[in-house]
């Protein structure tokens, strides 16, 4: 014979057990929900977050005049249409003083290129990526990959 404390006890833990299954269900949407971009949406089952980093010392920065540029390869990520991007210059040192940190160029489902000009270092391209600048273009993309 069940006591009245433990068919409350039952009760409670039918409820929890309940709700908890009804959490689950109403988590099983996209973790990633692209409201508008370059293109037109896809199915958002295809969304996805892909980032990275160009690197320390491994930054191809490409003279321009007397700025630098940088083409980032993002074909890991594997977008199907054109990728919101957001970049950030990360380095030890000047870099807070550069221009462009935050611009993105001319951007792709593979590729997009950044410009950056350093009003007070005067450094040439390879040195930005050296042991003085280590200037590296971090990224976040959000797509759709189909």
């Amino acid at each position: 014979m069940m006591t009245k404390a433990t068919i409350l006890l039952l009760v409670v833990l039918v409820c929890a057990f309940s709700n908890l299954a009804e959490a689950k269900k109403k988590k099983k949407g996209p973790k990633v929900k692209i409201v508008n971009g370059e293109e037109d949406n896809s199915s958002q089952k295809c969304a996805m977050v892909c980032s990275g980093s160009t690197g320390r010392t491994s930054t191809d920065y490409q003279a321009y005049g007397n700025n630098v540029y940088v083409d980032v390869d993002m074909t890991e990520c594997g977008f199907a249409k054109v990728p919101n991007v957001v970049i950030s210059v990360e380095g030890s040192s000047h870099h807070w003083i550069a221009l462009g940190t935050s611009s993105v160029y001319n951007t792709t489902p593979t590729t997009f290129r950044v410009y950056l000009h350093n009003q007070k270092a005067t450094a040439a391209a390879g040195e930005l990526n050296e042991e003085k600048y280590k200037w590296n273009i971090e990224w976040v993309a959000v797509g759709f990959t189909c």
